[in-house]
């Protein structure tokens, strides 16, 4: 389905609203989140939604795919619980990503981080199931984009 710009504007600012409201439930009020809808987030092209988590700040960018926003309800509850938990280990993902690479050499570095990136969104989505049927849903119907 698609959107116009105007609607896509609305529905981002709704669905920022509500990751906003997420943040809060979370425990996460330290961070500053902008939020964008785009059609294919972060570097995976199959992924429904992506944070960037600034270093050294507590300022994120979370990226998520218009239809999952659009859909709402318990999809979008879950992709937002599961970027906004990735927050939570930003320090260990630092020590990795930006110590590590000047003491291994690139193939050591690339198999390393690879597999603490995928070990962490296994953990992360479990950690995901858990948390987001305690959480808030989004409070508007699907119709009212």
């Amino acid at each position: 389905m698609s959107i116009t710009h105007a609607e896509k504007g609305r529905l981002q600012k709704k669905v920022a609203r509500y990751v906003w409201q997420l943040r809060g439930e979370m425990w996460l009020g330290i961070w500053s989140i902008d939020v964008m809808l785009e059609d294919y987030p972060g570097e995976d092209s199959d992924a429904l939604a992506a944070i960037q988590p600034t270093t050294a700040h507590h300022h994120a960018e979370i990226e998520i795919r218009p239809g999952v926003a659009q859909d709402g309800g318990g999809v979008l509850r879950h992709v937002v619980v599961h970027e906004l938990l990735h927050l939570y280990h930003r320090d260990a993902s630092d020590v990795l990503r930006l110590s590590l690479p000047k003491e291994l050499s690139t193939s050591a570095y690339t198999l390393l981080w690879e597999a603490f990136r995928q070990t962490t969104e296994l953990m992360v989505d479990d950690m995901a199931h858990a948390w987001a049927e305690h959480l808030s849903l989004p409070d508007w119907p699907k119709e009212d984009h």
